[in-house]
């Protein structure tokens, strides 16, 4: 068996598949072409960086695609996303732009709305959010935001972030909690009082509380960053910003992109022995048709 044979059960997954990574490209080159013309910077990151540095491309078995950047080019990018995306082509779509109070997750995006490929991205809002971005490919865009060097002062932050992300599942038209399910027991039972609580707290709130909460530590100086907008269970990671900096280019299928200066200790990080591998078992797609949408949260290694 290949060492890259892929756990797909049709041939109609597989053009799925191929024709999502085809949009990621595009998503890619769009955000490259924005970002280059307004002067902002933005990394590769997660299995997109991966894929980079130990494919030369997309993971073969990977369906979406992750960018981070700093707060302050965010900041530019939002300003300038209306006038270079007016929703034909692309659409820029912010956490809070779900409509109807419906919540998916804290992650802004650029949907390619060309295409529509069969995802799950955004299943959790079917029949309560908007329609009109479903079963379209997203660029899932991680915001940086600083983190305090103090451990206790950051243990309170992610803790508070977490709790407002439980609170905001209670806006989702339903919660699959077998995301959930190899976490401890107090924990499972603390995901479902939050989604119980948040029914009773409007959406509205939850976002002004949360913006405040993820700009805790961004007037002091310090030597990491949050991904503030991350998946809850990503929340506390760490990033030291020393890995960021300029930022380098890396290749996907030749084509350049940027990625973080220092992507081994960035990759080591969050997946350990990134170059290893994983068994069959986990080559497939999470986000396309037919997959589960279910992340192993203890186990990043296996990507």
């Amino acid at each position: 068996m290949s060492e890259l044979e892929m756990d797909i059960q049709s041939e109609e997954q597989m053009q799925i598949l191929k024709k999502a990574q085809e949009c990621n490209r595009i998503l890619l080159r769009e955000l490259d072409r924005v970002c280059e013309k307004y002067h902002i910077k933005y990394y590769l990151i997660c299995g997109t960086l991966l894929g980079a540095v130990r494919h030369g491309g997309f993971i073969p078995w990977d369906d979406d695609a992750d960018v981070a950047m700093t707060r302050h080019d965010f900041d530019i990018l939002k300003k300038h996303a209306r006038d270079e995306w007016d929703g034909r082509k692309f659409l820029f779509v912010d956490y809070c732009d779900m409509k109807h109070g419906a919540f998916l997750d804290f992650m802004s995006r650029l949907v390619y709305m060309e295409e529509e490929v069969p995802v799950i991205t955004f299943q959790k809002i079917r029949g309560k959010g908007r329609n009109d971005i479903d079963n379209h490919i997203p660029l899932d865009i991680y915001i940086l935001d600083n983190a305090s060097d103090d451990e206790k002062k950051h243990e309170r932050q992610t803790k508070a972030l977490q709790g407002i992300y439980g609170l905001g599942m209670g806006h989702r038209a339903y919660v699959n909690f077998d995301e959930y399910a190899d976490q401890p027991e107090k924990m499972q039972k603390t995901i479902h009082t939050l989604v119980s609580l948040g029914k009773m707290i409007p959406m509205k709130l939850i976002c002004f509380v949360y913006e405040r909460v993820r700009k805790w530590y961004n007037r002091t100086d310090g030597n990491y960053y949050i991904m503030s907008n991350g998946f809850i269970f990503c929340l506390p990671w760490r990033f030291d910003k020393s890995w960021f900096a300029e930022g380098q280019k890396v290749s996907i299928d030749e084509e350049e992109f940027w990625a973080p200066k220092n992507t081994d200790a960035y990759l080591r990080k969050q997946y350990g022995e990134y170059m290893n591998i994983p068994p069959v078992s986990y080559r497939h797609p999470t986000h396309t048709y037919g997959a589960t949408g279910i992340y192993h949260t203890t186990d990043y290694s296996k990507v």
